[in-house]
């Protein structure tokens, strides 16, 4: 019981102070308590970002930043004398019938919502970032994928996870998402939806089996479609009040709501957009700074620690754009490609999967298919701002085909179907989404590992049923972190292949994609396990001996595939030249990584981690002029058809091209696994985490469980089909 208190005092504790911050920055204006909650909970989630930047986070500073709010909001009211109002008439019962599917799914939702974390981005990086804020007062020093997105949403649950853990957390998203609905109806009202519409559009939307499963848990989707829905409330504010006053804190609250859509995830930035084009619509030039100065408080703290650390402001992603040693090129395409897939769903199969089917991770009952008929509201204004927002909520879908990221632009498509279905359908489609949309039914004709909720985990929820037995029997990633953190001691850092459950778990975990560093390092166990049948080649450039500045090995031509330079050697009468520090090393793109090829050591490799295009190029500035006559290459690309060509800078500072390589000749393949053990222990990585199922890295995972010894592991301990390996 004692948990309990602390999960709901966590949740109800962080959403209630924003909701006090929203009333305060109101206090000379009106808005809706949705609206203030939203405005609220983009300041709380600054406020918090502040206290952790500055590594003063911890349960007194959260209690002061909830409370010093709270207590303004109760001094206020506690001298407002009572308004006399007449009693409103009871209302007739059929005029309640639709709140009850609203009260039973908001039950379902609740307990879920109460019960552990156990959904996948949950206990990786929505929780495991947040426990780790608490844990250690602030951010980490590392740089990673997941640490450089935006944040918004885990500054909360860091907020309430500092009172009440992970379902404190979860709490915040459900309160987000409850506040919902009544903002639909809200919007509906002013759009001119009837009673019918409105509670089509608010049902529909919160009976979703895809919006259930993102409120009730940690995921931030339904935050960003209760931001969306704010921002547009304010900004329909603005349009009629924009003449009169307060017309201009409406709109810089707008910026705020849509700047805070970006932070609580990226694809976020299409609210921005969409509120952008709203002003320039209104033919308000002016409202544009007000509406950027809002967006720029919710947007530049994350921008801006990016760009500091890392020297992109748009990381983990627009590495192409601002080149960085943190992120590569290569592995921002290879996690956009599997993104954007449609998973081998045909385009005429995306209605049925995304109602009722299991391959876009997600569905949104019978009611989306409806949503063609939508289309119809166009002929009326607010039809067509209905449909506007749709579209260009819409468009972050193209570059990942989850439903998830179609919740914003179906919210609003919902909205538009309000205005024109007449009131005996809309109610007859409601009542359709609400049953059809229940768990019980859905469990009917649906697969069990469908992306939606599916348990009523009373027990658990009210902690009857003890947490960690509860995460026993449905995380295996639970069991696995357990095992970690017994066989590992406190500054472990660890090598993982698959994320793991960091949310439950006090070890800084890295996994094998999530970082520059981590991508070399799985690019060496990767050489190391083809070895046997790699096509790997010594390449020469042959030339009359002459003094040189200089050495450039330049791409003449483009190519799909990558370029790379295992080992770049220099010789000069037969005798090979050795690096020194004062060499200089130009490189396009990658520099960073160009010493990796003047190390001696054939498994460490300068890449392009991007595929080959004219005039990409590695150098060698010398410390003096040196008599060359070859040099000799270490490389995979004669395999894949890239075509190099060797350029010198004499005396005279003229570039020369000196040769085009000879015939490649196949290398004999090496064992580098001993060298892998010491590259892995120099980085500081003493342990390694793999699957060893038939999936994804689980090849490989096999290969070092059944031949530790030759890898220089052992077998720490293993849970399940998960291994952790020591390295000797």
């Amino acid at each position: 019981m004692p948990e309990l208190v602390s999960i709901l005092f966590g949740g109800a504790f962080t959403a209630a102070s924003a909701y006090a911050w929203g009333a305060l920055a109101w206090r000379r204006f009106s808005a809706p308590p949705e609206v203030a909650l939203a405005v609220g909970a983009a300041i709380e989630s600054l406020l918090v970002f502040i206290v952790v930047a500055c590594g003063a986070g911890g349960w007194p500073v959260y209690l002061g930043l909830g409370a010093a709010p709270l207590a303004w909001l109760a001094w206020r009211f506690r001298y407002r004398a009572p308004a006399t109002r007449p009693l409103p008439k009871a209302p007739n019962w059929p005029s309640l019938l639709p709140a009850v599917p609203f009260l039973a799914y908001g039950v379902w939702y609740l307990v879920n919502a109460l019960a552990p974390e156990t959904w996948p981005d949950g206990i990786t990086y929505h929780l495991g970032l947040p426990a780790e804020y608490v844990r250690i007062g602030g951010f980490p020093g590392r740089i990673t994928f997941f640490d450089m997105v935006p944040q918004g949403m885990e500054m909360l649950f860091t907020m309430a996870f500092a009172f009440g853990r992970h379902s404190a957390a979860k709490l915040v998203e459900f309160a987000l998402f409850a506040a919902t609905p009544p903002l639909i109806l809200r919007i509906g009202t002013r759009l001119g939806l009837s009673r019918a519409g409105g509670f089509l559009a608010a049902g529909a939307y919160f009976f979703a089996p895809v919006a259930g499963l993102t409120g009730s848990s940690s995921y931030n989707d339904a935050a960003l479609v209760f931001f969306a829905m704010a921002c547009f409330w304010l900004l329909l504010e603005w349009r009629d009040a924009a003449a009169g006053a307060g017309g201009g804190a409406y709109l810089l609250a707008a910026g705020l709501t849509a700047g805070f859509c970006y932070a609580v995830k990226m694809p976020g930035a299409a609210v921005a957009l969409g509120a952008a084009l709203f002003v320039i619509a209104q033919r308000r030039w002016t409202g544009l700074w007000l509406l950027a100065v809002g967006a720029a408080l919710g947007i530049a703290p994350w921008m801006s620690r990016a760009a500091i650390l890392t020297g992109n402001p748009l990381a983990p992603l627009g590495n192409r754009i601002f080149p960085n040693p943190f992120f590569h090129v290569a592995t921002e395409n290879d996690l956009a490609a599997g993104l954007a897939s449609l998973q081998g769903v045909k385009w005429w199969g995306v209605p049925w999967q995304l109602a009722f089917g299991d391959r876009l991770a997600g569905t949104f009952g019978p009611l989306l298919w409806l949503l063609p008929l939508a289309l119809l509201a166009w002929r009326s204004r607010a039809g067509r701002l209905a449909l506007t927002a749709a579209l260009v909520l819409a468009t972050p879908w193209l570059s990942n085909r989850g439903a998830r990221f179609l919740m914003p632009a179906i919210a609003f498509g919902w909205l538009a179907l309000g205005l024109v279905l007449p009131r005996r359908v809309a109610w007859a489609a409601f009542w359709v989404q609400a049953v059809l949309s229940w768990p019980q039914v859905l469990n009917a004709f649906q697969p069990p590992w469908t992306f939606r909720l599916h348990e009523f985990p009373l027990r658990a929820a009210l902690r009857i049923e003890p947490e960690s037995h509860y995460l026993a029997t449905h995380s295996k990633e639970y069991a696995a972190a357990r095992m970690i953190e017994i066989h590992t001691p406190p500054d472990a850092r660890i090598f993982s292949f698959n994320p793991v459950a960091n949310a439950y778990l006090d070890r800084d975990v890295r996994v094998c994609w999530q970082s520059a560093e981590c991508d070399r390092l799985n690019d060496m166990f990767h050489l190391c396990a083809n070895a046997a049948t790699d096509y790997f080649y010594n390449w020469r450039f042959e030339f009359a001996r002459r003094p040189l500045r200089a050495v450039q090995l330049r791409i003449p031509s483009g190519n799909p595939n990558e370029w790379d330079l295992d080992e770049v050697e220099f010789e000069s009468g037969g005798e090979r030249i050795n690096p020194i520090p004062a060499w200089t090393l130009r490189a396009q793109p990658n520099v960073w990584e160009a010493p990796l090829a003047f190390d001696g050591l054939a498994l460490t490799r300068w890449r392009t981690w991007e595929p080959v295009r004219r005039g990409m190029f590695l150098e060698v500035d010398f410390d003096l002029p040196r008599p060359i006559d070859a040099a000799v290459l270490l490389s995979h690309a004669p395999a894949v058809g890239v075509s190099l060509d060797c350029w010198g800078l004499g005396i005279g500072f003229h570039w020369t091209k000196l040769a085009t390589p000879g015939v490649p000749t196949l290398r004999k393949p090496e064992d580098w696994r001993f060298a892998l053990a010491r590259q892995l222990k120099r980085a500081g990585y003493r342990y390694v985490v793999a699957q060893v199922d038939n999936s994804g890295y689980g090849p490989l995972g096999q290969s070092i469980l059944a031949h530790a010894l030759e890898w220089n592991m052992t077998v720490a301990a293993q849970s399940g089909e998960t291994v952790l390996f020591r390295v000797r």
